[in-house]
């Protein structure tokens, strides 16, 4: 039976001793990824039964690769915690889920060494997982502060795997780069999706954008997947190294690829074929954009391989040009959520809406207009600033708080604050920066706060964010503000 990661027993059996995995200096042949794999399958299978929670806390992008494997080949659900959540948002997300069991470096370990032990445990069970089982949740921001925890089927991504061999064949030959940390949904797509092709992977501890270089300059690297902000990056050290053979084939999703940094990409490998993507962690892939086509500025590209796109709900009818939330159908979309809640994200007869809005043009290339609701897209990662402003208002020195997102050249937008401080108190930047990095860590965290007085009000009485965000969208014009 085909699951996710089940080709991995048949690759190790024909290429024992090729490479599979890297991270660091540490390097996995193909029967070494396979032991380290089976091994904690059969452990987490024989202690659990079929379709228990298993958290993965793991910082270690290789370890936690290994456990996502074994854990899906157990026939159990892999609950990717961020090891760098605040305390509080961790105990949160728990008390949400409910794991059955948490696998961290220190039961990672004892895992490997066969000596994990849990009570009350079962004979090991001979079924393999099946097309409809749940394998993966994955948590992604949520309007009421608590992560969404969104559920992925094995069929789901094996559809997904369907429509990476069509739009952007990767296979043994192939040895991608995965330049960011396992816990953003792409990575982890990217990763699991190379091993179960037979395609070697090389992890990065961590993004550095000069040692990323330095892989890229050794030769051997085929495939680069990554977010637009991380090939800004990635492109601005290149600059200062010089001209290298890079890989055939750069992959970007996460937020709108700017056309000036494909340019500049594309200039630094004449050969890559540079391919974006557009889609959610609830959808996989909506819409791709290749260097073949005539794709118009401002597009995300035509509908993918195997999905079905319209604006508006189903049965209805929007004319060309005309925007309104996209709607999907496809084999890959998510299940459900586990923990968390979005009024955006709707189903109907079978379509999905996550409350994105677009419209698609009279040659069928889809562009986008907003998101439904007011979240911010920063470097990738979803933002609701509902969730920011709550924090604020928690701090003493506040009476009133409004997060927005503005432009931003590198990371498609930026988490700007405006407060209004508590009657007779002063507030400072750096200590509202302490307060939201405290409760929300850095990727949440404002770039800049606004003390603002007077505070604008609407007609009704509530904070007017029309008229705030054009007083920080000023403030904050070229040339202003402090640089990161």
């Amino acid at each position: 039976m085909v699951f996710v990661g089940s080709p991995l027993s048949a690759r190790a059996a024909k290429r024992p001793r090729d490479p599979a995995l890297s991270c660091g200096s540490r390097v996995w042949a193909w029967d070494n990824l396979e032991t380290s794999v089976g091994r904690r399958a059969a452990a987490v299978s024989s202690a659990y039964p079929k379709g228990a929670r298993i958290g993965l806390d793991l910082a270690d992008p290789a370890e936690l690769l290994i456990a996502f494997l074994a854990v899906a080949r157990a026939g159990h659900m892999a609950m990717i915690f961020d090891p760098g959540w605040p305390m509080a948002r961790r105990e949160a997300v728990v008390n949400a889920v409910r794991p059955d069991g948490i696998l961290d470096t220190s039961a990672f370990d004892d895992v490997g060494a066969g000596s994990w032990c849990v009570p009350g445990q079962a004979r090991v069970r001979s079924e393999m997982p099946a097309a409809d089982d749940l394998f993966y949740v994955g948590f992604t921001s949520g309007s009421t502060g608590l992560p969404k925890g969104f559920c992925r089927s094995h069929g789901s991504w094996l559809a997904s795997f369907d429509v990476s061999a069509a739009e952007f064949p990767i296979g043994p030959h192939d040895h991608v780069l995965i330049p960011g940390s396992l816990q953003h949904s792409l990575h982890l797509y990217g990763a699991v999706h190379a091993v179960h092709v037979g395609a070697r992977v090389s992890l990065a501890p961590r993004f550095d954008p000069k040692a990323l270089v330095r892989m890229l300059a050794g030769g051997g690297v085929s495939v680069l997947y990554a977010t637009p902000t991380q090939l800004h990056y990635l492109d601005r050290e290149l600059g200062r190294t010089g001209a290298m053979a890079g890989p055939r084939l750069v992959l970007a999703s996460g937020a709108k690829w700017r056309a000036e940094d494909r340019r500049d990409m594309a200039r630094r490998f004449p050969d890559a074929r540079l391919v974006e993507f557009y889609g959610a962690s609830e959808t996989s892939f909506i819409a791709v954009s290749g260097p073949e086509e005539p794709v118009p500025d401002g597009s995300v590209g035509r509908t993918a391989a195997g999905v079905r796109v319209r604006i508006g709900p189903p049965g209805g009818s929007i004319p060309a040009g005309d925007p309104g939330p996209i709607w999907v159908k496809s084999p890959m979309l998510f299940s459900r959520y586990l923990c968390g809640s979005d009024d955006s994200t709707r189903w109907r007869d079978g379509w999905l809406t996550v409350g994105d809005h677009g419209y698609l043009d009279e040659d069928g290339f889809l562009y986008l207009t907003g998101r439904e609701g007011r979240m911010i897209v920063t470097s990738g990662l979803n933002i609701y600033p509902e969730e920011v402003e709550k924090l604020l208002e928690t701090h003493p020195g506040v009476d009133a708080a409004a997060v927005f997102g503005l432009a931003d050249e590198v990371r498609g937008q930026k988490l700007v604050a405006a407060v209004k401080p508590a009657h007779g108190t002063r507030v400072s930047e750096d200590g509202l920066r302490r307060h939201c990095l405290t409760a929300l860590g850095r990727s949440r965290t404002p770039r800049r706060f606004h003390v603002t007085e007077p505070w604008p009000l609407t007609a009704g009485g509530k904070t007017d964010l029309k008229k705030l965000k054009a007083l920080l969208t000023k403030e904050n014009g070229p040339g202003r503000g402090r640089r990161p």
